[in-house]
């Protein structure tokens, strides 16, 4: 396993809602390996959200075992699991999750794992960040006050200021126009590609892929 950035083994996830039993995800084993980019593609409910926040730890499964690095992540604690994912990985919200009082410099300072305690530094980063996605002359304005597309720009340099080794997006180009749409997927190539960053993405439509690219399918829960 040593060069398997994340695997999982039988992994399921069900819910249960007024007294009714829901299959989110459905005995998936995985391996991707460190520097892979995998799309995971699906219809609307076929799980893709699910199986993606179980691998990136902001749910736990009902059974099976995930790893990241090596590492049991189901069988660890909350600060445990925690420490580990805001060290090591990033994830990309389709609903973006910015906080709407906070100004985007806020949003990504608190995102932003201390870098030594200096300040300094901290704001390098967060200005060298926002400035890939020409966003550093609107780093005092509100999340209200972005375009839709700014707001998804805003939410992926947040998770790239603390330059994470693996990156989970859920469907990054869900809610933006089709040229901010091929902006950020061709900026997540080139994560791939030039920082060996480890991606995970979900998406229902089109996503251009390169030679570096694994696609595959879910459907009603379960993996092919």
């Amino acid at each position: 396993m040593h060069d398997l950035m994340i695997e999982s083994e039988l992994l399921c996830k069900t819910f249960r809602r007024r007294n009714q039993e829901t299959i989110g995800v459905s005995d998936v084993n995985l391996q991707v390996r460190s520097g892979e980019f995998l799309v995971i593609k699906g219809k609307s409910g076929a799980g893709k959200s699910t199986l993606l926040n179980l691998l990136c730890g902001l749910i736990r499964p009902t059974s099976g075992k995930i790893w990241i690095n090596s590492r049991c992540i189901t069988d660890m604690g909350n600060a445990e699991l925690s420490h580990l994912l805001s060290t090591q990985a990033g994830i990309i919200f389709q609903n973006f999750n910015l906080l709407p009082t906070y100004s985007l410099y806020e949003n990504m300072e608190v995102g932003l794992v201390a870098a030594n305690g200096n300040r300094a530094i901290q704001r390098e980063l967060i200005m060298n960040s926002l400035a890939q996605f020409n966003l550093d002359g609107m780093a005092q304005r509100l999340p209200s006050e972005l375009s839709i597309g700014q707001q998804q720009k805003a939410a992926i340099a947040r998770t790239l200021v603390k330059e994470p080794t693996i990156i989970f997006a859920d469907e990054p180009t869900g809610s933006v126009d089709d040229d901010t749409a091929r902006e950020i997927i061709a900026y997540l190539h080139s994560l791939n590609v030039e920082k060996n960053i480890t991606l995970v993405v979900t998406t229902h439509g089109l996503f251009p892929t390169n030679e570096k690219t694994r696609v595959m399918q879910m459907h009603e829960g379960r993996l092919r």
